[in-house]
């Protein structure tokens, strides 16, 4: 994943292009408002995107939309199932838009609401709890803790993140990467626990970004084009060291900021 590590110059073009769109985002509100419903819509098909590869993000944005044949059972369950996720994903995006507006500290119930919004729908009896089984994650040598522990460990960890998320302060050219920092090691944090049944890569991108919010930022979206290159980066990550997501993170944030710099000059 070398060539997704941004030189010293795109770096410094990452934090202008971020403080050019953020005086502009608070000139106008509304262009604002539009281009965080565009990236949260985008986030929403991508972030579902990368976890299954059956429904292409051709036919997501028709579920999205809640376009095409009004009963998506009548084509097949799993694309019934999609269509809930994604609308499920795209209402939890922008409940946590207003919990970031409220400063609401991570905590286990913020955690379960998160994932219980998403798979309401589709896992009715696992939406909103935590696995009862143990559990192997899919081209990693990690293991994920057991099953009895997952809430033990999420609660000892989130008290450390808290404080770290919100003792930055006010965003300045200084701290603008310990942002991205923190969204990195709680974005693993899940990754690695793998607290859920299922839909635990939804629920991990959507704690990275709700760091970011929580201080202002755009989304970041992580398009599907770079799955294997993410994956990569988590696998690479170890729970002292989340380098290789952070470093990605910051290549896929610049990507994201490129891509509404153009609205903006409307």
């Amino acid at each position: 994943m070398s060539y997704t590590v941004l030189t010293s110059r795109e770096r410094e073009e990452l934090v202008e292009t971020f403080f050019q769109l953020k005086e502009m985002g608070e000139r106008n509100s509304i262009a604002r408002m539009e281009a965080m419903t565009a990236l949260r819509c985008l986030k929403a098909v991508h972030s579902n995107a990368i976890e299954d590869k059956r429904v292409d993000r051709i036919f997501l944005q028709v579920l999205l939309h809640n376009a095409g044949v009004p009963d998506k059972s009548l084509i097949s369950h799993h694309y019934l199932n999609a269509s809930n996720e994604l609308r499920g994903q795209e209402k939890m995006l922008r409940w946590l838009e207003d919990k970031a507006v409220e400063k609401e500290e991570f905590s286990i119930s913020l955690l379960l609401e998160m994932h219980k919004t998403v798979f309401r729908e589709s896992m009715q009896e696992a939406s909103g709890r935590f696995r009862q089984d143990e559990v192997r994650i899919k081209g990693m040598a990690h293991r994920p803790p057991h099953h009895s522990m997952i809430a033990e460990s999420l609660h000892q960890q989130f008290q450390g993140i808290n404080e770290r998320l919100f003792c930055i302060g006010p965003i300045t050219r200084s701290n603008f990467f310990d942002v991205l920092q923190v969204s990195a090691e709680i974005h693993y944090l899940i990754a690695s626990v793998h607290p859920f049944e299922d839909g635990n890569g939804r629920i991990a991108r959507a704690v990275g970004d709700y760091v970011m919010l929580i201080h202002g930022f755009y989304y970041d979206v992580i398009m599907t084009d770079y799955r294997d290159i993410y994956l990569d980066s988590l696998e690479e990550c170890t729970a002292i060291d989340v380098t290789p997501l952070l470093r990605f993170i910051e290549y896929s944030y610049l990507e994201t900021l490129r891509r509404i710099s153009g609205f903006f000059q409307l």
